[in-house]
Order: structure tokens, then C-alpha cells, then sequence
């Protein structure tokens, strides 16, 4: 990791931050609006819309590509500090070169520190998990057709959507295996836990 008189900042993954690009933010009329930028800057798709690109382009008096570079110089500088879990305003503000504007570090900085607790649980929500059994029940009845019985087993399911009931009906075959299966999976965790 190194800073760069020339306001680049070469992150471990090879990502350049360009910091001059941070200068824009000068131009901003208020500082909910660089709050509003940095909110952009960390959307889960990594582009905001062109509504919103259009917006920040004539509100900071810019190009295009110029409010594009300072939105994804934004994203890898946030991004770091939230992959780093960088958390006191201290070590946030260490993170800006030396040469960069003070006060526009300091309200950065600022906003980013108000700001992470968002970013991680939208990070966190993002990601890819797998469902997990929030609760179950069972009943065993016979049908009046037959003289089997049967095992009527409701799972409820938790995952990024809400939770979801799964119903199945097992024989005493079906059951049979199902449990075999379960001990095997419960001999080998306690084999890998020991």
C-alpha cells in the first residue's frame, strides 16, 4: 500500500483511488450533499443511475467521466476502509495523504465514520448465505386408505427473502433413511469438532 505525491492511492488489490478526484466534493453546496454522494458512490450494484450521475455531474460543475472517477475512487477508498475494518475517525483520517485538503478530510471522514455502520449491514445483507432451519415440527397419523403410517414433517426456513415452510410426508422407510442420513452428518461434525 502506498500514497502518492500525485494524489493516487495504490490499494493492495491494485485499485487506484485517485484522491484528486476527492477535490470535486469543493464544489458541493452543502454537506449533505457530499453525504448524499458518498451514499451513491457505495450502491450494491456499483453505478448509480444516470438520473442521479446527471445530477451530481451539473451540481459539482464537472464531466461525466469526472464525477464517474470520483464516485468509484469513492467506492475503493470506503470500500477498504470497510474491508480493513477501519472504525475510529483517527485511523479513517491517517488513510488520507498527506497533501489532501484538511477540512474536506475531516468532513469525509466524518461522514464516512456516521455512515459505515450502514455500509457493513448492506455488505453483510448482500451477501450470499444459505438458508438456515429456524424451527420444525412433526405428527404421525395413518390415512384411513391405508394401514401405513406416516411421518408429516414441517420445516421452517430462514433466509435472505423471509421464512419459508417446507412439508413433506415420509414412510417408514423414508423416515428410516432420513435419520441414518442424520447421524452420519452428526458422526462426522462431532469427528471434525473433536
Amino acid at each position: 500500500v502506498s500514497t502518492q505525491s500525485t494524489g493516487y492511492y495504490i490499494t493492495n488489490n491494485l485499485r487506484m483511488i485517485e484522491f484528486d478526484s476527492f477535490n470535486l466534493l469543493l464544489k458541493a453546496k452543502s454537506k449533505d450533499f457530499v453525504k448524499k454522494i458518498c451514499h451513491e458512490s457505495m450502491k450494491e450494484n456499483e453505478t448509480c443511475s444516470k438520473d442521479t450521475l446527471d445530477v451530481i455531474t451539473a451540481k459539482l460543475e464537472c464531466s461525466e467521466p469526472e464525477t464517474k472517477t470520483l464516485l468509484d475512487s469513492l467506492r475503493e477508498f470506503i470500500s477498504k476502509i470497510v474491508q480493513e475494518n477501519t472504525a475510529s475517525p483517527e485511523e479513517i483520517h491517517c488513510l488520507f495523504p498527506e497533501d489532501f485538503h484538511k477540512n474536506l478530510a475531516s468532513l469525509l471522514t466524518k461522514i464516512i465514520v456516521e455512515l459505515l455502520p450502514v455500509w457493513r449491514q448492506e455488505i453483510a445483507e448482500s451477501q450470499v448465505s444459505l438458508p438456515k432451519l429456524s424451527s420444525f415440527s412433526w405428527s404421525v397419523s395413518t390415512q384411513q386408505e391405508s394401514s401405513n403410517p406416516l411421518c408429516y414433517l414441517n420445516l421452517n426456513i430462514k433466509d435472505k427473502s423471509g421464512t419459508q415452510s417446507v412439508n413433506a410426508h415420509l414412510s417408514k422407510e423414508s423416515l428410516a433413511s432420513l435419520v441414518s442420513g442424520l447421524k452420519q452428518i452428526k458422526t462426522q461434525i462431532t469427528q471434525l469438532t473433536s
